[in-house]
């Protein structure tokens, strides 16, 4: 959950900056990207615990979804020789 903590926190952040800019009557598409690098850099700033919590359960997630692939990549090493040297003559094309 601390990805959608996060990325909660960031989106709060930057409707807050983007109501601040549109009370004070900056009301054009600079304003909206201002508002996201000002918000990107104060939670940056502000949400360092929080950040490290979401990428570390991002990883976890990349690791889990990435454990078929690497297993699936040890089986095939194992069939066609650990050490990459093959019985067969290499195919020139």
């Amino acid at each position: 959950m601390s990805v959608v903590a996060y990325w909660g926190a960031r989106t709060g952040i930057f409707l807050v900056v983007l109501g601040v800019l549109w009370a004070v009557n900056w009301r054009d598409v600079i304003a909206f990207f201002a508002a996201f690098i000002v918000a990107w850099l104060l939670s940056y700033i502000a949400l360092p615990g929080l950040r490290q919590r979401a990428a570390v359960q991002m990883d976890g997630w990349i690791n889990r979804s990435e454990k078929g692939l690497r297993e699936l990549d040890a089986e095939e090493d194992s069939e066609i020789g650990a050490d990459g040297a093959s019985d067969a003559a290499p195919d020139h094309r």
